[in-house]
């Protein structure tokens, strides 16, 4: 990852890099003092170049081995802190050409080098071991190659356009640089990218082998690799390579919409360097990543990194709950889980822990239902293995993992029970009550509701303060958010090991005060209904859709309410009128569709959308039942007004769930949405775009649709203070 300036020489708490020589053998090791892990900042790269230069004085080092100090940890890429300072296409460039610069030293030295990984090679860490001749890899999970720049707008800068393709060809390399993908160890070795995969527990003794096989003027015993005929035509001719790039664009504008710079500037820099001298290829990289680094997008996007590091962070998230349990002891790791209810929602929350190695027990009425959830579990895994990021070996650990039960004895002794029975207050309050009875007394109870009060359903235990809310997100396999809800008598130690327990299934948690609709469907209800109203005053479901593609949405609202369910929609939408009122009064015509049982959605088949073979069809039938209620109304509302009414709704609720105090930030509204709806990454997210509109253009066209109808758009008393103010909800 391009790391930021080389400035005039600075001090340094202490040395980032220790420098021995023995036998011919230079060891460069790089540990960041008072740091987890190793970060290319300005100085470190200053120092590195020090490093090098010396280096490359010395007439007593035959070979190099760099290596990482921190256990687990190779280098994590450059210091965005550094990046984000920067606002101006020539210092980009000029900085991006002092790292190539370190980097080409490190090419250029005069004997053999090895780059030794163990843990994470991210961005310029993985760039810095481009450099080296030789990339020696564990086997370790731990450890993962990537080059993700695309994914924060810009591209790799230190010469990972120039190198990545020479070693392991045009085709891996566009797949790693435009998506970001992280390979293992064994995959990296397979590709080309390393040079040999080994144990952990030997990896410093077959590196040190090696370097000294070098010293001896030996070639070292790695395996040779061939590529296929195939990709070797694609790469090896003029018109393959063309084919290449063109499938390659189609791709990325599939993906993206369009609306990412950086993939598509990394395409046109593969294309223009594929066959360009190093100083030419260079000089192309450093141009493009000038261009893009200034840009909103990009500081939107290095943004939401950050603000997902955050919320990383359990204390930062836990409203100040302390980091230790009742019994003094630090919050515990969980060992054991159970969930209630085998449903596809319970296989699925099952998956993430047998995938996380924790084993999990799966309980519900009858082993029928468990059957399924089992099968809902096993489907995820071979999903994987199909694609390459899972194995059969997995498949079968994560499977043992999972046990079924039909009666509470079974249940063992876990750590933490999560509830996903049926959506039915009752329901849940009596199995609540009779999984407390029979689990240890400081076992984490969890309710996976998307809208019950964990206030209300704490009223049948007897020990309210285990108890709270972790709210998955569906598909819980592929959604990264999980809302984490304190009830009104939930313990800071309960929140703080729940908040834990979802870092640890690799999740991103958001603690969210309890209220009906908690955040994300709270705000995404007011968003689904104000569509709904408009198809009833004359739009076009299918053009509806279109547009908020176009905004960036990864898919339409009429899209999103068949993979949700019309009735399911249709119930949410009536808990939350009866909390909100007005606000989200549920639209006449949402009551009337869901009232056809064949037509709710992808679950029966056919809703908006006809779903057949995986494909998606304007349904005619939907269409003909739109068009009798729309009758003799006008035509539809103009497209600015199409795309307004719904994001304002979004925007004037998630005001009143600041001032409410349901979330502590606007950063982790946007977070939330972003996560858990998939709101354009590259808009910084709902309230960062409500920003860049300008509030008090928002609070006037609020005002308007008020007037013309109805006072569910009446501007929230947040968002009028912030008006006339003239000030935004992200006060940097």
């Amino acid at each position: 990852m391009m790391a930021a300036a080389l400035a005039s020489p600075s001090p340094h708490p202490a040395a980032a890099f220790s420098l021995t020589v023995k036998d011919g053998i230079a060891h460069l090791v790089f540990d960041l003092a008072g740091e987890k892990v190793n970060l290319l900042s300005s100085t470190v790269m200053e120092e590195l170049n020090r490093n090098l230069v010396a280096l490359s004085l010395r007439d007593d080092v035959r070979c190099l081995v760099v290596k990482s100090g921190k256990p687990g940890a190779f280098i994590a890429g450059a210091n965005l802190h550094e990046l984000g300072a920067i606002t101006d296409e020539q210092t980009a460039a000029e900085r991006a050409g002092e790292g190539q610069a370190v980097f080409n030293i490190l090419d250029d030295l005069p004997f053999p080098t090895i780059a030794a990984i163990h843990g994470a090679a991210v961005g310029g860490g993985l760039e810095l071991a481009l450099a080296c001749d030789y990339r020696v890899v564990t086997d370790d999970p731990r450890t993962k190659l990537s080059l993700p720049e695309t994914t924060i707008g810009i591209l790799p800068g230190y010469g990972g356009t120039y190198r990545l393709p020479r070693v392991v060809g045009l085709s891996a390399a566009l797949r790693m640089i435009l998506t970001g993908t992280a390979v293992d160890g064994p995959r990296a070795e397979k590709m080309g990218l390393a040079d040999a995969c080994w144990p952990s527990a030997f990896f410093e003794d077959r590196t040190l082998q090696m370097a000294r096989t070098i010293v001896r003027g030996e070639r070292p015993p790695l395996r040779r690799r061939s590529r296929s005929l195939g990709i070797t035509l694609a790469e090896g001719t003029p018109f393959g390579r063309a084919l290449l790039f063109r499938s390659a664009r189609r791709e990325v504008l599939s993906r993206t919409g369009g609306h990412y710079p950086a993939p598509l500037a990394a395409l046109r820099v593969l294309r223009k360097t594929a066959h360009a001298s190093r100083d030419r290829a260079l000089a192309f990289e450093r141009e493009t990543i000038g261009k893009l680094l200034p840009t909103d997008i990009t500081r939107n996007l290095v943004r939401l990194f950050f603000a997902q590091e955050a919320a990383k962070r359990p204390a930062a998230l836990s409203s100040g709950a302390p980091t230790r349990n009742p019994s003094g002891t630090s919050a515990r790791k969980i060992e054991r889980a159970a969930v209630l209810g085998a449903g596809v929602m319970g296989g699925r929350i099952a998956w993430l822990f047998a995938r996380q190695g924790v084993p999990v027990v799966v309980k519900d009425i009858a082993w029928e239902a468990v059957r399924k959830g089992f099968e809902t579990a096993h489907a995820i895994f071979l999903e994987l293995e199909s694609k390459r990021r899972g194995s059969p070996r997995e498949t079968n650990l994560g499977m043992n993992r999972i046990s079924g039960a039909v009666d509470y004895r079974s249940l063992g002794s876990p750590d933490l029970v999560i509830e996903a029975v049926v959506e039915n207050l009752a329901v849940k309050k009596k199995v609540l009550a009779e999984v407390e009875e029979r689990v240890r007394p400081d076992a984490l109870i969890a309710s996976n509701t998307s809208s019950l009060s964990i206030t209300e359903m704490a009223m049948s235990l007897r020990r309210p303060e285990r108890f709270v809310g972790m709210h998955f997100f569906n598909p819980p396999n592929r959604m990264p958010l999980v809302e984490v809800v304190p009830g009104a008598r939930s313990s800071p130690q309960a929140v703080s090991e729940a908040v834990r327990a979802v870092l640890a299934l690799g999740k991103t948690p958001i603690v969210v005060h309890d209220c009906p609709g908690f955040l994300v469907n709270r705000l995404l209800m007011p968003y689904l209904n104000e569509c709904v109203r408009l198809i009833d005053e004359g739009s076009d479901f299918v053009a509806v859709d279109r547009l908020f593609r176009d905004f960036g949405m990864p898919m339409g609202p009429f899209t999103l309410l068949d993979e949700i369910g019309i009735d399911v929609a249709r119930e949410v939408g009536r808990v939350l009128s009866q909390a909100y009122g007005h606000r989200m009064e549920a639209s006449s015509a949402i009551e009337s569709l869901a009232a056809r049982a064949d037509l709710l959605g992808r679950k029966t088949g056919k809703g908006f959308y006809l779903h057949r073979n995986g494909k998606r069809i304007p349904n005619p039938e939907m269409r003909r039942l739109i068009e009798a209620r729309q009758g003799a109304r006008k035509g539809a509302p103009g497209r600015d007004e199409t795309r307004d009414r719904p994001l304002l709704a979004m925007v004037n609720e998630a005001a009143l769930a600041l001032q409410e105090g349901i979330v502590a930030s606007a950063q982790e509204v946007d977070l939330a949405l972003i996560l858990g709806t998939g709101f354009p990454p590259f808009r910084g997210g709902l309230l960062r775009w409500a920003d860049q509109r300008g509030i008090g253009v928002i609070h006037e066209a609020l005002a308007g649709f008020a007037r013309r109808h109805g006072e569910r758009f009446t501007p929230a008393p947040l968002l009028v203070t912030l008006a006339s103010e003239r000030k935004g909800f992200h006060q940097e």
